[in-house]
């Protein structure tokens, strides 16, 4: 019997693992393909082929079970442990990862949890325990990019300026940008007061719909989590598409929004400093 390359015993393997149905059914797909168990697997004087790859088929994918809730810790408990596995699995098995990584195990999590919510005439609790999982995800995911990617700690030391320097243009000049450590969230959800309540391990009160703006950033690689306005919401993501001086952006953002340069002027003096505390905006002197 010819013994198989390496390439093909990775594609059976990948195949007995990933696709849907119990082992055998499982084997069989795998079979279709050239390959069978008795050619991949030997058997034991303890455990025959087919015992270990189930072993081995069922440790796999609660090892990467294990890595969702690691994630996804706050969904985990807000679903309960059992309701959550059974989506994990169903997830890793309809939407398998194709990284190396597992930072990329749940980047789709949150939009399959979406797309499987049930659908009909709910009433408002209903509605909000079916769509919460998914608002969730959405934003643990974003907690844990917010993390990997470059924040202000790559960056040059970001200049200190003051209220008064803001408000007297002293500071007109100054680039201001967006570190890629700063994510968006909008949510259906105000969901940082459900994320207190998880966090503590107190009862949840289940929030009703209100659309939200909620953003993660990194200072020091700690996380910080606000909500923001529409002007704060708008200047953000002008400034992430590129860095400004502050005084166009200030322009931009006033005539976006229509609002007076100098009444915008006047309400960023006191909001951009403690922003740029939290590591949501960078200053640099020109």
């Amino acid at each position: 019997m010819k013994t198989p390359d390496l390439t093909q015993t990775q594609q059976w393997l990948n195949t007995v693992l990933m696709v849907r149905g119990d082992l055998p059914q499982k084997l069989n797909t795998a079979a279709a393909q050239g390959l069978t168990l008795d050619k991949c697997v030997k058997s034991s004087d303890t455990l025959d082929a087919m015992r270990r790859v189930d072993i081995y088929a069922a440790g796999y994918v609660m090892r990467l079970v294990e890595c969702l809730r690691g994630e996804f810790a706050l969904l985990c408990q807000f679903m309960g442990e059992e309701v959550f596995d059974t989506f994990a699995k169903a997830f890793i098995v309809t939407l398998p990862s194709e990284s190396w990584t597992m930072h990329q195990l749940g980047s789709r999590f949150a939009d399959f949890l979406a797309h499987t919510k049930p659908t009909g005439d709910f009433n408002a609790h209903q509605q909000a325990m079916f769509s919460l999982p998914a608002e969730l995800a959405k934003f643990e995911r974003a907690k844990a990019l917010a993390l990997l990617k470059p924040g202000p700690e790559q960056k040059q030391r970001t200049s200190s300026v003051s209220e008064i320097e803001l408000l007297c243009g002293i500071a007109e000049d100054f680039i201001i940008a967006v570190p890629e450590s700063v994510l968006l969230v909008q949510t259906d959800y105000p969901l940082l007061p459900l994320v207190a309540q998880l966090e503590q391990a107190k009862p949840c009160i289940i929030p009703t719909p209100e659309q939200t703006h909620i953003v993660i950033s990194r200072q020091q690689y700690r996380l910080k989590v606000n909500t923001l306005n529409d002007w704060q919401i708008d200047l953000l993501l002008h400034l992430k598409e590129k860095p400004r001086c502050y005084r166009d952006a200030v322009i931009y953002c006033a005539n976006r929004m229509h609002l007076e340069a100098q009444a915008l002027q006047s309400q960023l003096a006191v909001w951009l400093p403690s922003a740029v505390n939290i590591g949501l905006f960078t200053l640099q002197k020109t």
